[in-house]
């Protein structure tokens, strides 16, 4: 049955006689390392994979045979045409995400899923949600440390006063602004409860010109910046940083996640002791610190207390859950936790890091620029 704005719906009674996830047929475009994530996830939840797209004919065979896929595609449009699906993940490196978005909604699905980083520019960050607002689909974009009970205890623990008022918010990540630090900043806003950020101060760090999952990327980053209630925020994004990676984390290997393997054994980044997305939290009356891959992930000092304590959280698989919410977003009819609006609000960060570092001067938000700075600093212009 169809509904008034020409989308599939189901009445409640089928969708109980016949279960919530099997009405959903999916389609994934990209067979690299973080769709097999994705993959795992649609199957645990029951959902139907029914067509991959990749450029790269061998990988896309041996992705299909893993996850019995039958229908194949070269060409992610032709899979599009030809397949009625419902949800689309998008799982290619973020030059695409922009015009691979704009084409799975004018095909008529229902949700997508696109990875982070949500674009290279504002510019392309407003495409993508414009072409999916028009097309009434629900776009979310893969925060999905969002999803993650370590986080999600942290906020309810900073809602409860247990450090006070929040004055002051320290971020660390191994990487660069966009592949990385894009958790970093989400995260942030996640325990600031998306409000909006007044001004950004940045500068980076470039020893070469060089490009990640095609896209140019600094080799350090510093970003300053405050929120509308006052508290401000600092963030470290770094090359040389130092982490201990998610090896073995979701089907994630040590050659699935660095391009340049041997560059990064060099430079031993998971034996520096600092760790991916490690946040500090300073409130008037104590501290929260969080990471997750500290051997103590949550800790806690609040007020009176002159010893740490360790907070134990069982954990979740993110992705299912990403997942889940964007299911239930289309059932709901309401935007998803990690939507594109509160994925903007990262890459207008990350812009505006870029920006101050190429002006040499605050940035006052909103950012009115259409184009990427960094694009601007590595041509010297």
């Amino acid at each position: 049955m169809k509904s008034s704005n020409g989308k599939q719906y189901y009445p409640l009674c089928l969708k109980l006689a016949m279960g919530f996830m099997s009405l959903y047929r999916v389609g994934i475009i990209g067979c690299g390392s973080i769709a097999h994530a994705h993959a795992k996830a649609y199957k645990a939840l029951g959902l139907d994979i029914v067509a991959a797209a990749d450029i790269k004919k061998e990988r896309l065979m041996e992705f299909g045979r893993l996850y019995g896929i039958k229908r194949l595609y070269e060409d992610y449009r032709v899979m599009l045409q030809k397949e009625r699906l419902d949800i689309i993940s998008i799982c290619t490196w973020p030059t695409l995400h922009c015009e691979m978005t704009v084409y799975a909604a004018e095909a008529n699905v229902r949700g997508i899923l696109c990875e982070k980083p949500m674009a290279t520019s504002l510019k392309e960050a407003d495409v993508m949600i414009s072409a999916c607002r028009r097309a009434g689909v629900k776009l979310a974009i893969g925060h999905m440390r969002r999803f993650m009970k370590l986080y999600s205890k942290a906020r309810d623990i900073l809602s409860s006063n247990a450090i006070g008022e929040p004055i002051f918010i320290h971020g660390m990540t191994v990487g660069d602004l966009l592949s990385d630090g894009s958790h970093l900043i989400d995260l942030i806003f996640f325990f600031m409860n998306d409000q909006k950020v007044r001004w950004v101060i940045g500068q980076i760090d470039i020893h070469e010109r060089r490009r990640r999952y095609g896209h140019y990327v600094e080799d350090a980053a510093i970003g300053y910046f405050e929120f509308e209630d006052g508290i401000r925020a600092f963030i470290e994004v770094s090359q040389m940083t130092g982490s201990q990676v998610p090896i073995g984390k979701f089907g994630f290997t040590e050659e699935s996640i660095f391009q340049d393997l041997e560059r990064v054994k060099k430079i031993n980044w998971w034996r520096r002791g600092v760790k991916y997305c490690s946040i500090r939290i300073v409130g008037t009356d104590g501290r929260i610190e969080v990471g997750e891959w500290e051997e103590e992930k949550l800790k806690l000092r609040g007020k009176g207390n002159s010893e740490w304590q360790v907070i134990r959280v069982e954990e979740v698989n993110p992705f299912v859950e990403e997942i889940r919410d964007l299911i239930r977003s289309i059932e709901e009819d309401r935007e998803p936790l990690c939507s594109g609006e509160k994925a903007r609000q990262t890459i207008e960060i990350i812009m505006a890091i870029y920006e101050s570092a190429r002006r040499k001067e605050i940035v006052i938000l909103p950012l009115e620029i259409d184009y990427n700075p960094l694009s601007l600093i590595i041509r010297g212009e």
